[in-house]
């Protein structure tokens, strides 16, 4: 659905399941970066999962977007109705057979020479040509016979339609989308794609920013779930992983190397991911470190003594499996065995994964710490840096978390597990002289982190030594006209490539 129509923009941002419908995280770095640029026309084409997902919209448009559209991947209420003795051109054959062979020889890391016309041209293949036509079925029955070891084909089936159907809700967004003098995306998958196809079909430059490893992240996501349907074979296999999971962890690499080839500057946050995303097929030449900033002014108000503050530890974001909240309730399970009083806060939305919720609510009534841990949901962050004595991240990936710059703008220390940039956001550049602000601690274990997590809250003078060091850092090298200038730097190059 297009809500605000424009034939031109200045930047067309292209949005996966982020703004304006998620709170926190890249949603508000897209909210700010608008907000930072007024002199750009901005357009925006979100690319959610299903509608019914998406019911609360948190952010308003700013006065400076023109275009907005939105589309769903998978709603299956919009599949086209079945036609009878459909029939594939032996052109529509030809190029689903050059797309999958493309994806073959790219996953195999050989994607010099990629072609993106071979996917674009798909898109002159009908929906009901694709899903119903007899020589399309017998080209993926021939596909599943060459499969070692076949899955049922049932599964297959479904998970190829499952990863063809967006496609055709991205054709529409091609043909609905503006004139752009730039395409922005701040990760591939979905997003990235439509974003290389806009940017190959209108001949103009594509600027990703990369906030965490997409493809990373999906690998971990995909290991995790658990709508893969997996036959027992191979759950008593050690180390092999099911063909449909491989199938669809494949699949998001494509969509990763395919933005990075057609991308005329990929942004990362720090240089720790650059080795990632070069082996995930960027062209070093390509990439650019431009950290995340905050409007540190916000946050001075919350600046309080320890004296001032509560004793209360927040971990501040989405309740996702990937943020690992469940590894910040044992820690609390751990302090509160060891006899401890504190309080513990879970600040974020908890809609975007119920499931996910639920077992958390489920393990803290196991634990039996109704009294003690609290789920607040959304709260503006200011609120809750002003009273907390520490804030946790749990994480088990990140890039460069704004939630931490936050923290440390209030004079917040964060313990932190050992991901993304966090070491060195926390403990600073220099390894052997280290000026901590605050403490890093393994993935997924709750005894280090109350460990961490009491070495800070039972030693104030060192509790203040590091409220002072992340004052000091924040402000001198994570404001958010740093950021803006570095954009304004790439933007104003980009722009004149046209």
């Amino acid at each position: 659905m297009i809500r605000t129509s424009a034939q031109a923009v200045d930047v067309l941002l292209i949005l996966e399941g982020t703004f304006p419908y998620v709170r926190g995280g890249v949603s508000s770095w897209v909210n700010r970066m608008m907000q930072g640029f007024p002199e750009y026309r901005f357009g925006i084409i979100f690319l959610g999962s299903a509608r019914d997902e998406y019911t609360a919209t948190p952010y308003a448009l700013p006065e400076n977007v023109d275009y907005f559209a939105e589309y769903f991947l998978h709603d299956s209420n919009e599949l086209p109705p079945k036609k009878v003795e459909l029939w594939a051109k032996r052109a529509d054959l030809q190029s689903v057979e050059v797309a999958h062979e493309q994806m073959k020889h790219c996953i195999a890391g050989k994607q010099e020479g990629l072609n993106l016309a071979a996917y674009a041209n798909n898109f002159s293949m009908s929906q009901q040509t694709f899903l119903y036509s007899e020589a399309i079925w017998e080209y993926f029955l021939a596909r599943y016979a060459e499969i070692p070891d076949q899955p049922p084909f049932i599964d297959y089936f479904w998970t190829i339609r499952g990863m063809h159907a967006p496609l055709w809700v991205m054709q529409k967004a091609m043909e609905n989308a503006p004139q752009a003098k730039i395409m922005h995306c701040p990760s591939t998958g979905y997003a990235g794609y439509l974003g290389a196809l806009l940017s190959h079909q209108q001949g103009r430059p594509l600027l990703i920013s990369e906030h965490g490893i997409y493809t990373k992240e999906r690998r971990i996501d995909l290991m995790l779930a658990r709508w893969i349907q997996e036959d027992e074979e191979f759950l008593q296999r050690a180390g092999h992983i099911h063909y449909l999971r491989q199938l669809w962890i494949n699949f998001f690499a494509l969509l990763g190397k395919i933005a990075y080839s057609q991308a005329h500057k990929i942004i990362n946050l720090y240089s720790g991911v650059i080795s990632l995303q070069v082996a995930d097929g960027a062209s070093p030449d390509k990439l650019q470190t431009i950290p995340n900033g905050i409007a540190v002014e916000k946050f001075v108000s919350c600046r309080r003594d320890y004296a001032e503050r509560q004793d209360i530890v927040a971990l501040i974001g989405r309740v996702v499996p990937i943020k690992d909240i469940k590894t910040f309730i044992r820690a609390a399970a751990v302090a509160r065995d060891q006899g401890r009083s504190t309080r513990f806060w879970i600040v974020g939305p908890t809609e975007e994964d119920e499931e996910y919720f639920a077992e958390c609510m489920l393990l803290l009534r196991h634990l039996r710490l109704e009294n003690q841990v609290e789920f607040l949901g959304f709260r503006a962050v200011t609120e809750i840096l002003q009273d907390v004595r520490l804030t946790v991240l749990s994480s088990i990936s990140e890039g460069l978390p704004l939630s931490v710059l936050e923290s440390f703008a209030a004079g917040v220390p964060v313990v932190s597990t050992d991901v993304g940039s966090c070491r060195g956001l926390i403990l600073g550049a220099n390894a052997d002289h280290p000026r901590a602000a605050g403490k890093v601690v393994p993935i997924a274990d709750a005894q280090a982190m109350a460990k961490a997590i009491y070495e800070l809250l039972d030693n104030p003078a060192e509790w203040r030594r590091c409220s002072e060091q992340a004052i000091e850092r924040v402000e001198s090298q994570y404001r958010e006209e740093q950021m803006f200038a570095a954009y304004r730097q790439l933007y104003d190059q980009s722009l004149r490539r046209n």
